[in-house]
């Protein structure tokens, strides 16, 4: 007998998640800046071929696909407790599948891949101009290349110097060795926060192909208010009626509350979301979407009106603003109300 050909096809968002925004398994898809708009099948959309494929694994190329099934029904187990049968809060085993779920979403897609790529092209760049024709051709002789003419060496460098010249890329392997070593590095910076469970029950919330979405902390240097560890908080729609708001564990800090209790969610509130949450947490999938926005199909009404360009790396919210002449829209603390 023949053995089959692993799927292919791979979800950068889950299926199950996309499930919880769409009707009759159909969402509408905004193109950002949002000239193209559609109707497109869960099954198909956030589908990348080989994305996670490993080549040449002992157990199979599609190893890390396997193991991230494994994952995420645990995770949608966690989140029917949540959304379906109104259990909240969580208990600590089912909060840190959840944490470990959210840490993974913002771990797995294409902006970690981007930013693998750009780190390790500022490096390649930083080596080539820092190692002069000279080195190059020391370089050259340590990698078995023949540069041995200094005009040679002189004009390669000059060439590989430019702009543009230098180009990465990242395999699936790569990516996903460096997830595995970051995982359980970072899931505390999610677990380790106290989380608000909002609840609507008219007004609809969008997600997008990054749903895990950074709120800016203002009083951050600009490249660091968006990190796991420094952003003033995360926001996450589970489905179009219920979103997590994660925020600072700060407060709780320097009120003498010990991080186990904040871990284990003895701290978690739930509460009805506003039009005011609706809103800010909308904007703020917006603002974190790469290339595309996703909707159930009855609530194009609540897709914020301005929206930005695709990114093909990360942008700070006062970028992506600044791309239109306006201001950012406010501290954060004056839209979350958690």
């Amino acid at each position: 007998m023949g053995t089959s050909r692993p799927p292919r096809r791979h979800h950068i968002v889950p299926r199950f998640y996309l499930e919880g925004f769409a009707k009759n398994r159909l969402l509408r898809v905004i193109d950002l800046p949002g000239d193209n708009r559609f109707t497109q099948s869960v099954a198909n959309a956030t589908v990348e071929n080989d994305y996670y494929t490993v080549e040449s694994h002992p157990e199979g190329g599609d190893v890390f696909e396997r193991a991230l099934g494994r994952i995420e029904a645990e995770a949608s187990r966690v989140f029917r407790q949540i959304t379906q049968e109104a259990v909240w809060p969580l208990h600590p085993v089912d909060r840190e599948t959840l944490a470990t779920f959210i840490t993974l979403q913002l771990l797995r897609g294409p902006a970690q891949r981007e930013q693998l790529k750009q780190t390790a092209l500022a490096v390649a760049q930083l080596i080539i101009n820092a190692s002069g024709p000279d080195g190059l051709q020391r370089l050259a002789v340590a990698h078995g290349e023949d540069l041995s003419a200094a005009a040679e060496a002189k004009t390669t460098w000059e060439q590989l110097s430019a702009d543009g010249a230098l180009d990465v890329t990242i395999s699936a392997a790569t990516h996903i060795g460096h997830l595995g070593y970051l995982l359980p590095r970072l899931v505390k910076y999610v677990e380790g926060r106290p989380w608000a469970l909002l609840q609507f029950e008219r007004r609809g919330l969008i997600t997008s192909d990054a749903p895990v979405c950074p709120v800016p902390d203002p009083q951050m240097p600009p490249h660091m208010r968006m990190g796991l560890q420094t952003a003033r908080g995360l926001t996450f729609p589970l489905d179009r009626r219920h979103a997590l708001l994660m925020s600072s564990p700060e407060p709780f800090i320097k009120g003498g509350v010990g991080v186990e209790e904040v871990m284990i969610g003895a701290w978690d509130l739930a509460r009805p979301g506003t039009t005011k949450d609706e809103r800010a947490i909308n904007l703020s999938t917006t603002l974190s979407a790469r290339k595309r926005l996703y909707h159930h199909p009855d609530d194009e009404q609540y897709v914020p009106t301005v929206l930005p360009e695709p990114v093909d790396s990360n942008l700070s919210a006062e970028d992506i603003y600044a791309q239109y002449g306006e201001d950012y829209a406010g501290d954060p603390e004056d839209w979350l109300d958690s």
